[in-house]
């Protein structure tokens, strides 16, 4: 099997299998989809299908609970299910060295779930948090999902609430669980999908032995889900406290994907229409293909619109704007012009998001289980470019007639629901009978091979299975960028393209210091931000246009550029990338205080970065934005990364010629004045004082790294050892009181010019601050108390080494590495060494490193929150710092 091409068969047992190699990729992603969805609920079992995905985590024959994640979360790994109308889902993503494990651990539940009345109470209360979350505690909770499909449709399968009802919930018995288990999670009603870098007779012998002996037996038949088209509208009107705007949720029903594809995809171009454009009169539109996405269910499905409706304008007037204006689209004069873009952006779309291994694993699964057709992936770009101006216009007609589902959700005094759809009703619903299946055969497209596992005797009630042992872990391949060429501008910017050809497009990534002016005035740097935003120009709209992206950012710290296109238009980007230092004319914001930004963290390392430039150094004022954008960008010495479908080489050679009127660097306009160590400021304890802020107290404690090398694996394996993961010295239980868990990590990141090491906190409103300040400041101590162990080391360096390999999942997430990895000082292949070197650290090193990093006496302060508990925190700092003098 060549690299890319799709492997599909069926094993003896009915289960489907479909392989794809993704060369290059060290992490490997395991996903089974089974043939049951909400859609498959018995009347008064509403809901069941999304607690039993709850469930089957909780523990198997050889996997008891809490024991599932041991192969996932010790090495930096994924895994989650979700569950949809007509399937639910559960997807890893683990080290390729940990394949077997997830292929083991699949099998395990396939196999054999436990259910237990502790677990199927634990999760009952889950699901209730669940929805309280998604539905209750959020204005339009319930709007579109899952309350539309019960305004659109009669039929109860189609109509009913998929997260049902917890008073009928929690009379589900453990005989209830076992029995939807035998009903619908067969081998012959699922679909194994693996995508990773492994060769493909290993995988399918891993495949054979794992799961070649999971007896067949009969599954329930999916259930009747036709029902005659509508004959007029169907409106559902609700209420919802605390609005001051009614919000629509619209639903058509689409065409059967199986009979009619492309005027399905006429749709979902006429949705991607309708969400670029907005429709008068609405605010907020937005409008997509499928109750959860394109592809997503088999028939009948909706393309769902949602919307605000303006106050003083009747719901049922905009309906009716609405429905006139379809006839506009289907005879706008510019279609042919406007469907290329919706097309080209959706494409583009499309292929980004399915670059990595997790998410075109899920996507393969997903289109075998429902239409047979995983090779539909790649087919879809094609498809929708054969989406002609006739087919939207067509579309366009149809919905101009078409009845529709319409729930409305008008501001009211008290929240008000639809009833619960009933059980059988008008509409003929046959029972449903078990039966065999073996899966649908394997069409001539991709390439077959055949298997010959174990035969496998039917067996409706399968004896309770022994536990087997855990596989061991492989062999990890290490992680690899690809062909790269770096090169420095006379500029002074760094330059590095990188070859990565699993998706068409190219990622770009552009970094600037924002330099003392910008550090000291954040404001003015975000309002630079927004005006060279909207200078985009006929770059700008074309790298939109056809589904690229250019997005600026600044977060105190840096003047980022973020963005991807096609290799076509990378010149056009750094056309536009070139033009941000045409001069601009703008005011200064005019308010008294610079506005807190809307990220905690960039408002305390706001405050840090002005009292380390503090010292010696008066704050200075811009004229107006223009001194700003000088400031920012006439001094060079940034970093520009490339990855994707490209030549490295022609690349940075397209960089010099773009670039090549970018100001040349002065070396003297951005200094800090103090260097690590040296006429550093007295250490601080900064209190931010917000009355609007929330109830949680947030801090953060700071120090400038020492001079050295800023990759070494020691420095890097110290973060960890603090408060990274569940391994550490200093876990989030020991920051004490009650409630929900506080968060804590440590990080090494830059601030001003210096790198940084850093602890972050965020305590919640029912926890001591006071005493959680003291409980960080005695972690550590316990460096110089108590020696780091080569035990206590271990699984962190294997957890760090494992977790690394994120960062090369996807072109996006290799960019992002590769501009984060240059921009603190550390060389291209700093990633590609750390495998190789966290391993060989010791726990001395570690240690030494640990206290280096984070001295307790040497550490800024700043504490963010309402003025008594940020005050007490400050205060019990300076008091427990006091104390050790």
């Amino acid at each position: 099997m060549t690299a890319g091409m799709m492997l599909k068969t069926t094993l003896r047992n009915g289960l489907r299998v479909v392989l794809e190699r993704q060369p290059g990729s060290p992490r490997s992603a395991v996903c089974v989809h089974y043939g049951v969805g909400y859609r498959s609920e018995e009347p008064a079992r509403e809901g069941f299908a999304h607690l039993f995905e709850h469930l089957m985590f909780r523990g198997s024959a050889s996997l008891p609970p809490g024991r599932f994640f041991e192969h996932i979360h010790p090495l930096g790994g994924q895994a989650n299910g979700t569950t949809h109308q007509d399937y639910t889902d559960y997807h890893q993503l683990v080290p390729a060295a940990a394949l077997e494990r997830a292929l083991f651990s699949e099998a395990d539940r396939m196999r054999a779930p436990v259910f237990t009345e502790e677990t199927l109470a634990e999760q009952l209360d889950g699901i209730e948090e669940e929805i309280h979350q998604a539905v209750t505690a959020r204005p339009y909770g319930g709007l579109p999902w899952p309350l539309l499909p019960g305004v659109a449709f009669e039929r109860f399968a189609n109509a009913h609430d998929g997260y049902g009802r917890m008073d009928r919930l929690r009379e589900a018995t453990v005989a209830d669980c076992e029995a939807f288990f035998h009903a619908h999670y067969a081998p012959g009603n699922a679909v194994l999908t693996v995508v990773g870098d492994h060769d493909p007779d290993a995988l399918l012998t891993l495949i054979e032995r794992h799961f070649g002996d999971i007896p067949a037996r009969p599954f329930t038949s999916p259930p009747e889900l036709h029902e005659p088209d509508p004959t007029e509208d169907r409106w559902q009107t609700c209420n919802e406290p605390g609005v001051t705007a009614a919000a629509l949720a619209l639903g058509y029903r689409l065409p059967d994907p199986r009979q009619d594809l492309a005027g399905y995809l006429a749709h979902t171009v006429l949705a991607e229409l309708i969400g670029q454009h907005g429709l008068d009169g609405l605010q907020a539109v937005s409008a997509g293909c499928g109750v959860f996405g394109p592809l997503d269910a088999r028939d009948p499905d909706l393309l769902v619109i949602t919307a605000l409706v303006p106050p003083m304008v009747p719901p049922r007037h905009a309906v009716a704007a609405m429905t006139d204006r379809w006839a506009a689209w289907a005879d706008a004069p510019d279609l042919g012009q406007t469907r290329p873009q919706a097309v080209q952006r959706l494409i583009t779309r499309h292929r980004r998001e399915h670059a990595g291994a997790y998410p075109r694993s899920r996507a393969l699964g997903r289109l075998e289980l429902l239409f047979g057709r995983a090779e539909l992936l790649d087919e879809y770009p094609t498809r929708l470019a054969e989406v002609s101006p006739e087919h939207v216009a067509a579309a366009a007609r149809r919905l101009g007639t078409a009845p529709k589902g319409v729930l409305v959700m008008a501001p009211g005094p008290t929240r008000t629901r639809p009833a619960p759809a009933p059980g059988p009703n008008s509409v003929s619903e046959p029972a449903s009978a078990p039966r065999m299946e073996s899966g649908p055969e394997t069409d001539s497209g991709p390439e077959s091979m055949a298997v010959s596992p174990a035969s496998a005797a039917p067996s409706s009630s399968p004896s309770p299975a022994a536990a087997r042992p855990l596989p061991p872990l492989g062999a990890q391949p290490p992680p690899h960028h690809g062909p790269r060429c770096q090169t420095t501008l006379a500029d002074g910017t760094t330059v590095l393209a990188v070859q990565d050809r699993r998706s068409p497009l190219v990622e770009l990534r552009f970094r600037l210091p924002l330099g003392a002016l910008g550090w000291q005035h954040p404001d003015a740097a975000e309002a630079l931000v927004r005006l060279l935003a909207g200078r985009g120009g006929a770059a700008g709209h074309l790298i939109e246009a056809t589904g690229g992206s250019f997005h600026l950012t600044t977060d105190g710290q840096w003047f980022d550029v973020t963005g991807y296109t096609t290799p076509e238009l990378v010149g056009v980007w750094l056309d536009r990338l070139a033009a941000l230092t045409t001069p601009v004319r703008g005011p200064l914001p005019t308010s008294g205080r610079p506005p807190r930004p809307h990220a905690p963290d960039a408002a305390m390392d706001t405050a840090l970065r002005r009292h380390w430039l503090g010292a010696g150094r008066p704050m200075t004022t811009p004229d107006d934005l223009g001194t700003v954008q000088r400031s920012v960008l006439d001094h060079g010495s940034g970093w520009l990364v490339a990855v994707g479908a490209l030549d490295p080489e022609l690349f940075t050679a397209d960089v010099g010629r773009a670039l090549s009127d970018w100001p040349t660097a002065s070396p003297t306009s951005v200094t800090v004045p103090w260097a690590p160590g040296v006429g550093r400021p007295t250490t601080g304890i900064l209190s931010l004082h917000d009355n609007d802020a929330a109830d949680d107290i947030r801090l953060t404690l700071s120090a400038p790294e020492p001079a050295g090398d800023t990759g070494a694996a020691a420095r890097y394996l110290a973060t960890a050892v603090l408060c990274t993961q569940y391994h550490s010295r200093m876990p989030a239980h020991v920051l004490h009181g009650a409630g929900p868990a506080p968060t804590l990590y440590a990080a090494r990141d830059v601030c001003l010019d210096v790198p940084r090491a850093a602890i972050r906190a965020t305590l919640h409103q029912l926890q001591d601050p006071a005493k959680a300040i003291t409980a960080i400041r005695e972690t550590l101590r316990t460096f110089h108390d108590s020696p780091l162990t080569s035990a206590e080391l271990e699984p962190l360096q294997a957890f760090c080494a494992a977790q690394l390999l994120g960062a090369f999942d996807s072109p996006a997430a290799k960019a992002d590495l590769l501009r984060d990895s240059l921009s603190a000082g550390r060389p291209a292949d700093w990633a590609e060494r750390l495998q190789e070197l966290l391993p060989q650290a010791t726990a001395a090193e570690v240690a030494a490193a640990c206290t280096a990093l984070y001295p307790i006496e040497a550490m800024d302060l700043v504490v963010l929150g309402r003025p008594g508990p940020a005050t007490a925190v400050c205060d019990r700092w300076k008091e427990t710092a006091e104390s050790t003098l």
